[in-house]
């Protein structure tokens, strides 16, 4: 089966966020002086064939943990859909 997967990958709380201390700055000072804790991250998506979600699931994991993802200062979320 083919599916479609997205893994959202953000830094730790408590890891310093420098892009999004700079996002957070530019957006107070265009006026936005509401906004706090900015944080920014990526979102990797992508498509790959499994035997079920579950597999599916795993196999994203799998990628974050190898490659995608630093676990010292970075979590993600994973979600994953039949395609």
């Amino acid at each position: 089966m083919r599916f479609n997967a997205e893994a959202v990958i953000t830094p730790r709380e408590g890891v310093l966020d420098t892009q999004g201390k700079a996002v957070e700055k530019t957006l107070t000072h265009l006026g936005y002086g509401s906004v706090h804790d900015v944080r920014v991250g990526r979102i990797v998506t992508l498509s790959l064939e499994a035997e079920n979600s579950e597999a599916a699931d795993e196999a994203v994991r799998n990628m974050c943990q190898d490659l995608l993802a630093n676990d010292l200062i970075e979590t993600y979320k994973i979600t994953v859909r039949e395609a």
